[in-house]
């Protein structure tokens, strides 16, 4: 971790993990994301914490793709792996070793809102 790496887990405060240029963050039931390329703030994306979807698909190179969209059903996974990219919002390229940082932060995410996380 750097120094502009953190995690704060709270039901009070703003929910950030900031790693690498991507900054998604929750606050009072809302989920954004920023990416930063080259010194420039790509995105956002923002929508009801209740209606985030994160589908992680995994490319060759040691990249993960993690896609952004809206669920379908209330009960949807928060999080789960995906084949093909199909109609999301946002898409962020990171290193798949860095996949579990990711992954913890939305299980804790699928935590407050209710929902399951995929296995």
């Amino acid at each position: 971790m750097t120094s502009d790496d953190c995690t704060t887990f709270s039901s009070m405060d703003p929910l950030t993990f900031v790693h690498e240029g991507i900054h998604p963050r929750v606050d009072r039931g809302v989920f954004e994301l920023f990416r930063r390329s080259n010194h420039v703030v790509i995105g956002p994306y923002r929508t009801p914490l209740s209606w985030v979807s994160v589908r992680a698909e995994a490319r060759k190179g040691g990249v993960t793709r993690l896609h952004f969209g809206h669920v379908e059903q209330p009960d949807e996974p928060i999080h789960a792996s995906t084949t093909s990219s199909g109609h999301r919002l946002a898409t962020v390229e990171i290193q798949t070793a860095d996949e579990p940082l990711y992954r913890a932060f939305f299980t804790e995410l699928a935590r407050l809102s209710d929902r399951p996380i995929a296995a």
